[in-house]
Formats: structure tokens, sequence, C-alpha cells
């Protein structure tokens, strides 16, 4: 990092360490049923989509007592220890590794059913933890992400274990883009397919014409041994996804999610029309964080989801414990975020920015 640069993040990194802290103390929503169903009017259970927000950017999807995550992270690290060295002073870059008991406090018994885990990128709030989990907790499990996902986790002995079977690594050419569908990919217990769409990751910092994304790069051999620290956590080729809920009678699609675990530059991420056309999307869950940083977002993809109900991820300050006050993070602009949802979602679509933990059920969809 040359001497520009690094005053850049300097200046910045002081920037937002001056910003006061906001404590969220409840959920925000549209409006007073914004989403999904209560338990006494969703009608018989063996209909019923259950989506927890675990905090960041994992979710538990849960249909019929099948389970599918998107990478959880509970171990929530320090700014301290996860900031860029941007000194001479601070030339030592503090290790970091998963929260154990945690992880163990946090994500629910329902994940050790799961038959999938799905990791848009490489990052350490979106990959440390999974390793772990795909261990000690949903010792089933199937992780699929990009090429650097899979290189990364070979690092762990046990998932490199027989041929690294465990771990997938979808292509880009297997993703689809804006312009061409990708391929779908079936759960173990054909109880979901999902479709990698080909994504970016917005700039982390941005200012005066000057941008920095986090631990950029991507990883192109299999690692000895997991990453120790935080910047060695590459981001890799950063994926969203549309995850479809299957009828175990038919295999025809009778919810549909879209997913991002950080917001792409428009129109990448964004899925093919005539995906779209198949079936709507019934929920988007959309990553607050850094949403500022690229231009036109989320409007731009709403215009194209125009999904019937939003659920707001990855808006809270991960550098904090779940066991503490949950503030927002200085890297998502609520004010702004909120105002995208109100100007560009359809009539009727209603939002919720959750506290970790909350739990959603939604009806099935009109079988096709």
């Amino acid at each position: 990092m040359d001497k520009r640069n690094r005053g850049f993040l300097v200046l910045l990194v002081i920037a937002l360490g001056c910003r006061p802290p906001v404590t969220i103390s409840r959920q925000l929503q549209s409006g007073p049923q914004a989403i999904g169903c209560q338990p006494a009017d969703c009608g018989d259970p063996d209909q019923v989509i259950a989506v927890t927000f675990l905090g960041v950017a994992g979710l538990l999807i849960e249909h019929q007592h099948h389970v599918l995550l998107t990478a959880p992270f509970f171990s929530n690290p320090s700014f301290g220890q996860v900031m860029p060295r941007v000194a001479k002073l601070l030339r030592s870059t503090p290790r970091i590794a998963s929260d154990t008991n945690a992880i163990q406090k946090l994500l629910p018994r329902d994940a050790d059913r799961a038959t999938t885990i799905l990791v848009g990128h490489g990052h350490y709030d979106h990959l440390m933890d999974v390793p772990y989990i795909a261990r000690k907790r949903a010792t089933a499990a199937r992780i699929y992400g990009g090429p650097s996902v899979r290189h990364i986790l070979m690092g762990d002995s046990s998932l490199r274990a027989n041929g690294g079977q465990r771990v997938v690594a979808i292509g880009q050419e297997e993703a689809g883009t804006r312009n061409r569908q990708g391929v779908w990919f079936y759960t173990t217990d054909s109880a979901y397919r999902f479709m990698a769409l080909v994504a970016s990751h917005a700039p982390n910092l941005r200012a005066w014409r000057k941008s920095y994304t986090f631990s950029a790069g991507s990883v192109d051999a299999d690692l000895d041994s997991l990453p120790h620290t935080a910047g060695e956590w590459k981001l890799g080729e950063p994926y969203a996804f549309v995850i479809d809920v299957l009828s175990p009678s038919t295999r025809a699609s009778v919810f549909r999610i879209y997913f991002q675990d950080a917001p792409s530059e428009p129109p990448l991420g964004f899925p093919p029309d005539d995906l779209l056309r198949e079936h709507r999307i019934d929920l988007a869950v959309l990553c607050a964080a850094t949403s500022s940083n690229v231009s036109a977002t989320p409007d731009s993809l709403l215009s194209v989801l125009k999904p019937a109900q939003v659920i707001v991820g990855h808006w809270e300050d991960f550098f904090r414990s779940q066991s503490l006050p949950i503030q927002l993070s200085p890297a998502t602009d609520l004010d702004s975020f909120l105002a995208s949802l109100r100007r560009s979602l359809p009539a009727g679509a209603g939002w919720v920015m959750p506290l970790p933990q909350a739990m959603f059920r939604f009806r099935e969809s009109e079988r096709e």
C-alpha cells in the first residue's frame, strides 16, 4: 500500500471511529405486519417456510424440517483485531479465530440438520465460522461458494478429507448473469435448489473519489491451514443466490428467495429476466452495509427483482458480540437505505430490518 492510500485509510478510519454509536433496540419495519404470517394464521405447517435471521448475513431457512444455511457468523472480533495495518507502528497483525462458545450459544439446534451452507464470498465475517459449524454442528452439510472459498476451506483438515467432497466450488461459468441463467444445484435431500449469480462487493470505504475494498483478491491454490488474520480471508469471487424451496411431491418451486451478502455494482448480482418470469421473488434478503458506496443501490436491484417482501440483513455492527446491545454498523447509511426501500419497492411490498435471532414465517406461494 503506497503512502497516499495509507493516508486515505488513516483518515477514513479516524472519521468512522468518531461517529457516535447508534443502538437499535427493536426491529424496524414498514408496517404492523410487514412480512410473513403469524403462527396462528399461517395455515398448514407443512406449507410454511421459516426464515431466521442469525445476524450479519446468516440465515436459517427451514421447510418441512429440511434446513439450508447461509454462512452464519457469530465470532465478531473487535475492529482493532481486523482493521487494516495502516501505519508502521502497527506492523504486527492480530490473529483471529472462531469463538466456539458464541457459536454454540447462538446457532440454533435446527442448524444441525442443514444439508447445505451457501457462502457468497470469502471474507472472515462470512466464512471464518463455517469450518467449525461444518465439523461440530451441521456435520452432513455441503458447502457451496466460489473457487476461492473452496481453496480457503481446504486449509481445514476435516474438510480436506475424502478429496474435499463436502466443499463445492461454483465456477464463474456455472453462475448466472443478467443475460443468462446459471446452473441449478440441488441439496442432497432435494428440498431446495439454488443458482449462484455473478456479483461484486461494494467498497468498504469510499470518500473523496477514492475507495477501498477490504482484503480484495482471490486464492488460487488450496491452503495448508486456515487463515490466521482477517486480511488473509480473501474476498474471492462474490456471488448472490436465488434459492428455491421445492415441493416434496412435484419438486416445483413453492417459494423463491433472492439472497445477497454484499451490495454489487449494478447490474452485477442481477438475475436474468427469464428466471424472474418463471417465478417471482417472494423474499429478497438485501445487504445494507456499504450499499451507499455503489450507484443506484438498492434501487436498481429492486426495480428488477420486484420482491413481495424484503429482509434487510448485514446492517449491524459485527465488531461487537451479539450479547451486547445491537448497534448500527458505521458502514450502514440507514436513512438512505430505507428511503430506497420506500421509493423502489412495489406497492404493497413490506420490509423488516430484524434483530439477530428473529424468525419469520411465510406461506408457500402459489404452486406452478
